[in-house]
C-alpha cells in the first residue's frame, strides 16, 4: 500500500509499512513525511467538528501525538488512514466534552478565499445540522473527507450496511431539504 499525494514537485510515493516501521526504529524525517502527508486531511476533519482552527489545530496535534504514542500496539493492515481519523473522532469529541460550543469556525474564510466557495461550504454545514449526529458524520467522512465505506466504518466502528443505511437515510433527508428550500 502506498501513500501518494500530488504536491508541486509531483507525486509523492511511500510505501506506508516502510515509513511505520521506520518511525519505530526512531527515524524523525519519516514521521516528518507521515505528519505532512496526512495533516492537511486530519486538520480539515477536526476543522468541521470543531468551532474556530485553533481548536482544530489543537486537536490535529493531539491525533498526531496519542497516534505517535500508541504506534507500538498499532498493527499495519493497510488502514493507518483510518486509524488516523478515529483517533481525531476521538480528540474531537473529547474537546466537544469540554463543553465547547458548536458554531460555525471564527475563519471560514481561511478554508477558501472565494466567497463562492464559503457561501457552498455554508449552505453545506446548514443542511448538514439538520440530519443527525450519526447521519452527519458519515456525511462528513464520506464526501468531505473521501473516505470508503469501509474506512467509515472501521472510524465509527459500526458494520458496513449500517454505514451504507445512514449514508443513504441522510442523502434522501438532505435531498428533501435541499428541494425544500428551492436552492
Amino acid at each position: 500500500f502506498y501513500i501518494t499525494r500530488e504536491s508541486s514537485g509531483g507525486l509523492t510515493l511511500i510505501h506506508e509499512d516502510e515509513i511505520l516501521q521506520k518511525i519505530r526504529d526512531g527515524d524523525s524525517a519519516s514521521l516528518d513525511k507521515l505528519v505532512v502527508f496526512y495533516y492537511p486531511d486530519i486538520l480539515r476533519y477536526c476543522l468541521w467538528h470543531t468551532p474556530n482552527r485553533q481548536t482544530a489545530e489543537d486537536a490535529t496535534q493531539d491525533t498526531f501525538l496519542k497516534a505517535l504514542r500508541h504506534l507500538d500496539a498499532y498493527v499495519h493492515r493497510g488502514k493507518f488512514k483510518a486509524y488516523l481519523y478515529k483517533i481525531a473522532a476521538n480528540v474531537c469529541i473529547d474537546y466537544s466534552r469540554k463543553k465547547v460550543a458548536e458554531q460555525l469556525p471564527d475563519d471560514l474564510q481561511e478554508y477558501d478565499n472565494r466567497l463562492e466557495q464559503i457561501e457552498s461550504d455554508a449552505n453545506f454545514l446548514w443542511l448538514l445540522r439538520g440530519l443527525p449526529d450519526e447521519q452527519r458524520e458519515v456525511v462528513l467522512l464520506r464526501f468531505v473527507h473521501e473516505l470508503k465505506v469501509r474506512e467509515i466504518a472501521e472510524v465509527i466502528g459500526a458494520p458496513m450496511r449500517t454505514v451504507q443505511s445512514r449514508l443513504r437515510s441522510a442523502l434522501k433527508r438532505l435531498e428533501k431539504d435541499f428541494d425544500k428550500e428551492g436552492r
